[in-house]
């Protein structure tokens, strides 16, 4: 399950460098990626017809959710990347506020929806959603990290 997650995150980002992105770029990155999770848990938790009946349209709502966490940290990258060479301790705060905020509000997501997806699917196929998706994030954020530079790094290759 590993390759076959880590081959579609890499075809994902192929072509990208994580650099200031548009709304639309990022509309378009997102959809591809909420595509391929949706094919990853189908291929990997498999369920009766009649928990499929009730697991899609919440896992579904459950995205809807989730993309606007990722928006909202998209939108600290790249505020991030409009300032990194020259933050200030002020600005480095705020940004790491909004990170742990938004940290906080994908695992407030996540708890709040254990519950719904264990009456769904049964404990260990929720559990076994939140391993997929945990996997599938984390690879993600690894791969946005690599590509974004340090705190003046910029400043330093330049001397």
């Amino acid at each position: 399950m590993k390759s076959i997650i880590i081959t579609v995150i890499a075809v994902l980002f192929a072509t990208t460098t994580f650099a200031q992105v548009s709304s639309e770029d990022l509309a378009v990155y997102q959809a591809k990626l909420q595509k391929q999770k949706a094919e990853l848990v189908k291929k990997n938790i498999k369920l009766s017809q009649a928990q499929s009946q009730v697991f899609w349209p919440l896992y579904e709502t459950y995205e809807s959710k989730e993309l606007t966490i990722s928006n909202a940290r998209a939108a600290i990258i790249n505020d991030y990347l409009k300032q990194y060479d020259t933050l200030t301790d002020v600005e480095a705060a705020k940004l790491a506020d909004r990170t742990f905020s938004n940290d906080h509000d994908f695992t407030n997501l996540q708890k709040s929806y254990f519950k719904k997806f264990t009456d769904a699917i049964g404990g260990v196929n929720a559990l076994k959603f939140y391993q997929l998706e945990n996997y599938v994030r984390e690879i993600v954020r690894l791969r946005i990290q690599d590509e974004i530079p340090f705190i003046g790094e910029i400043n330093n290759k330049k001397k």
